[in-house]
């Protein structure tokens, strides 16, 4: 049976369980009538939180809003439906994301986040002005005056999250914030930045202007024009007062430093896979908790970005289904499991392999690290956001690596975000053993795909080869000094696993080989003391798998019997 009929067996029986799981989620709900809502919660959720205590809260959270925009609390009361698990929310409100509007009904449905409060109170803050001034004339402008109204992004206060903003990447331009007219050479604009730097805008705004400019802001298209018109100033005056306001707002306190990693890691690299079972869902929680019982101490965890470099310097991260809230409550949920996390970000190419990524033109590399750059600050702030306990901060880039000043400044840049840990995962063949900014780091990460045996050879952890290989790594750990960490280490389930461990679609199925592989690296590795952690690549979110299945994943093949070996009591360390 081909790989392409085994993924599709699989995928159909994802959807299958996820259809059962949303029939038997038409779970009870309970109703209480608030001050300013009729509140709907599940009887699960509200076994743990009462109805009237969600809505005392969200009446607080209202009232704070309407103070905040100058706006009166609606007489009629708003509907409020809370929930935490994300496959009964999708068949309330069609969606998992923090919020979802549903104005017809003057109602907001509400994600629960791992730690049991809302992610979101902008959501509060759009139907609140929806419902009083009406549909807005702009998503981007309709999205600042909210995340204003809201006054925090991910529990963080707005003004001080802006101003540390701006002390790290220095200043943006109200085009830039509101994307009018953006420079496609700068790169994709964080949405964290965003959203933050524009409620801090309309913070401003309403202290300078009156909160009367709001209402117009709200009804006004979002061009430069229209929206200079509507707040009765030039375009270029809004940019200086925007400029001098950001500038005089005092240093925000330092995040709280994110301790270095202690102990082994015995780790897990968690992948995407199907959106409604994805990085966030139920079904993403519950593979979690089963990889916690096999005995892993930590995952990590891996949004992609996507680049066709060097035809197009360009990198994009922006729409897809790994988003940050739900990246950010995959975090939480491995948090509350006492797993460690590390934040991977990847770039995918869909026609090379990242590490043949070359420019022969400096003016090309240039764009094109704009746009990299702009994508590893916005996930320093995901990490920041999300407590990662390691920030990983490029995989497998051998061809731009010898750019090293821009990687220094890059890393110089990070570390003004993110207060943790720092490595960059490395290709085993291409710059791991070469790296000229190890030194910037905290730890030497490496894919490790060495082979493990030649062709025709079983594989031995006592071979010639694995004892030339380990002599190697702690050479390297011995110079640089510092421990390494296997970001990545894994094998199909292929008679060539041993051959080329990179290579998922070579060589006849073969389970067995690909426990061998697993059995062998623990055996050879797991006891050096340069070595921090391994991190098995993959274990996929949607938790399913197949003995007949060729790919990385250990799942129902022997490999996982291997992995619940050592991970639970015999690699002691």
């Amino acid at each position: 049976m081909s790989a392409r009929v085994l993924l599709l067996a699989a995928l159909s029986t994802v959807l299958a369980a996820i259809a059962r799981t949303e029939m038997a989620g038409a779970a009870e709900t309970l109703t209480h009538r608030s001050r300013h809502w009729i509140v709907e919660v599940p009887a699960e959720l509200a076994a743990r939180r009462s109805a009237a205590s969600w809505g005392t809260a969200a009446d607080q959270r209202l009232e704070e809003i309407a103070r905040r925009l100058g706006v009166p609390v609606p007489a009629e009361p708003l509907r409020l439906y809370v929930d935490d698990s994300t496959f009964r929310l999708e068949g309330r409100a069609g969606g998992d994301a923090p919020f979802t509007l549903l104005p017809e009904r003057r109602e907001v449905a509400h994600l629960v986040a791992p730690e049991g409060t809302i992610t979101d109170a902008s959501g509060d803050a759009r139907l609140l002005l929806q419902l009083t001034w009406g549909s807005p004339g702009s998503e981007s402008l309709a999205s600042a005056v909210a995340r204003a109204g809201s006054g925090s992004l991910y529990g963080r206060p707005l003004t001080p999250y802006a101003a540390a903003i701006h002390r790290a990447e220095g200043l943006y331009s109200l085009r830039q914030i509101l994307r009018l007219g953006a420079d496609p050479r700068e790169g994709e604009l964080s949405p964290l930045v965003g959203d933050a730097l524009g409620g801090a805008w309309v913070e401003q705004l309403r202290e300078s202007r009156g909160g009367s400019v709001l209402r117009r802001l709200w009804s006004s298209p979002g061009d430069e024009k229209a929206v200079a018109a509507a707040l009765g100033a030039s375009w270029d005056q809004l940019e200086k007062d925007w400029r001098r306001w950001l500038e005089s707002r005092p240093a925000p306190p330092r995040e709280e430093p994110i301790p270095p990693l202690g102990g082994f890691l015995r780790g897990i690299s968690f992948s995407h896979e199907v959106r409604r079972a994805g990085y966030g869902s139920d079904a993403a929680a519950s593979q979690l908790a089963r990889i916690r019982e096999l005995g892993s101490n930590a995952v990590s965890i891996v949004p992609y970005g996507f680049t066709r470099a060097p035809e197009e310097p360009t990198v994009r991260y922006l729409g897809t289904d790994e988003s940050d809230d739900r990246v950010l409550r995959t975090l939480a949920q491995a948090r509350r499991l006492g797993l460690k996390t590390i934040l991977k970000p990847q770039l995918w190419a869909p026609r090379r392999f990242t590490g043949d990524i070359v420019f022969d033109k400096p003016a090309d590399f240039a764009r094109w690290w704009a746009g990299y750059r702009r994508w590893m600050l916005h996930h320093a702030r995901v990490a920041a956001l999300g407590r990662a306990d390691l920030l990983v901060i490029g995989t497998e880039l051998g061809g731009v690596t010898r750019h090293h000043e821009a990687w220094r400044a890059l890393i110089r840049d990070v570390r003004r975000i993110y207060p943790g840990p720092l490595t960059y995962a490395a290709n085993w063949w291409g710059d791991f053993e070469t790296m000229p900014f190890w030194g910037d780091l905290d730890l030497l990460g490496l894919n490790m795909y060495y082979p493990l045996a030649a062709k025709g050879e079983t594989p031995r952890a006592d071979s010639p080869r694995l004892r030339e290989l380990r002599a190697k790594l702690t050479a390297l750990s011995r110079r640089e000094g510092k421990p390494i960490l296997f970001t990545e280490v894994g094998y199909a389930a292929s008679s060539a696993a041993a051959v080329e461990p990179w290579n998922e679609e070579h060589g006849p199925l073969d389970p067995a080989m690909q426990a061998r592989c697993y059995e062998v690296v623990f055996e050879a590795f797991g006891g050096e003391p340069w070595l921090v952690g391994f991190f098995w690549w993959k274990w996929p979110s949607h938790g399913q798998g197949a003995p007949g299945d060729p790919s990385f994943s250990p799942l129902e093949k022997p490999a996982l019997a291997v992995l619940q070996k050592w991970y639970g009591g015999r690699l002691a360390r």
